[in-house]
């Protein structure tokens, strides 16, 4: 059998547009784009993720990615990778703000530590909540769902069928409200509870004005913050699911739809 080295480079050059939008993808999902996940780990699985992918496209032997052309269709691949991860990050966004508001509502919104998933400075409780939130997410399969969804994507978008349309780029602007809509439902158990006992120790400081409630109230309310995400974790799960379905149908959606 003879093998041309034209077909060997076609061959080559087709198979960077599925690598791109992988590449892409790696580059900003979660669990995924991690910090301490090595970039040579990321470079790998996006290799062995193209590797898998390329047996069921059909090759298109007219792409030049030299061209003005193959710049622009290597562009929208990655940007269709970028968005998918990005749609995920949206809800896991959400599980920090949640526990942010909780940590606010207890007194421990200046306390602060780093988060190794994002590489950034967040609050502590929203750290917790983000740590049970990639707990939860690893117990549900979602890697290998986002993975699945990704792979999905050729099909339902195939590579030379173009990039996005604006409109779904709108539409992720869009879906980050569930920064915050998912962050209260996460988190309003909590709120409401501490709320309550805010209004209690107000109560209280009307009734002995002698006593001193910042002395008193900030320890108890502290103490009974973290009883209380004891407590609520058991509503917090079934959201945080929630969130995840919500973030795979969008995924879905977008790719569909537009």
């Amino acid at each position: 059998m003879n093998i041309q080295l034209d077909d060997v480079v076609a061959q080559f050059i087709w198979y960077l547009l599925p690598f791109v939008r992988l590449a892409g993808f790696v580059m900003v999902a979660p669990i995924f784009s991690t910090g301490f996940v090595p970039r040579r780990v990321r470079v790998g699985l996006s290799v062995m993720l193209a590797l898998i992918v390329m047996p069921n496209l059909t090759p298109d032997m007219s792409f030049d990615p030299v061209s003005l052309e193959g710049v622009i269709m290597l562009i929208q691949q990655m940007i269709i990778g970028i968005a998918l991860g990005f749609v995920m990050q949206i809800i896991f966004a959400a599980i920090v703000n949640a526990g942010q508001l909780v940590g606010m509502q207890m007194g421990l919104g200046f306390a602060q530590m780093m988060d190794p998933t994002s590489g950034v400075t967040v609050p502590v409780i929203g750290q917790f909540y983000n740590l049970m939130g990639v707990l939860l997410f690893l117990a549900m399969n979602g890697h290998l769902v986002l993975i699945q969804v990704l792979v999905d994507s050729f099909s339902i978008l195939p590579v030379a069928a173009g990039g996005l349309p604006n409109s779904s780029l709108i539409n992720i602007a869009y879906f980050g409200s569930w920064i915050f809509s998912g962050a209260v439902m996460i988190a309003l158990p909590a709120i409401i509870s501490l709320l309550m006992i805010s209004v209690v120790m107000g109560v209280v400081t009307k009734s002995t004005p002698q006593m001193n409630i910042f002395a008193v109230g900030f320890a108890i309310t502290i103490i009974a913050g973290f009883i209380i995400i004891l407590v609520t974790l058991s509503t917090a799960f079934p959201q945080m699911a929630r969130l995840f379905g919500e973030g795979f149908a969008f995924m879905r959606e977008m790719l569909i739809h537009g």
